[in-house]
């Protein structure tokens, strides 16, 4: 499944999966498909993540409204006001439950993945 809309798979992994109404995401980074770097910002990249999970999700037939679980991988902590501000800019109203961890990302400062529910049962719980 290669676009050009996101990374061809390049390991032994799939970009997304589909489990009836269910879509999860791969981990998604702020790089385009020739692996080059999008932005230095935590912002720059953070804006770039969230271009791409767009497009992954409407190739699996999601979009941002879907999405109901998202974790976070954050290079540096101390970065975390700055991403939570983009973050909420990019994400609007919509407030799907969040998991934030520090971790080494390999030359990035986030990566995300997330789990998208097309289904017709709605979705119950807290908005914040």
């Amino acid at each position: 499944m290669t676009t050009t809309n996101h990374l061809p798979q390049g390991g032994h992994y799939a970009t997304w999966r589909q489990i009836g109404d269910w879509r999860l995401t791969a981990g998604i980074v702020p790089r385009d498909a020739a692996r080059n770097l999008l932005g230095t910002t935590i912002e720059e990249q953070t804006a770039a993540v969230f271009d791409r999970l767009r497009a992954i999700l409407a190739e699996s037939g999601a979009a941002l409204q879907d999405v109901v679980k998202i974790q976070v991988y954050l290079a540096d902590l101390e970065e975390m006001g700055r991403f939570n501000a983009e973050y909420a800019k990019q994400m609007g109203d919509l407030k799907p439950v969040r998991t934030t961890l520090g971790c080494q990302l390999n030359g990035v400062k986030v990566e995300i993945d997330a789990v998208a529910y097309t289904g017709s049962e709605p979705v119950r719980g807290p908005l914040a």
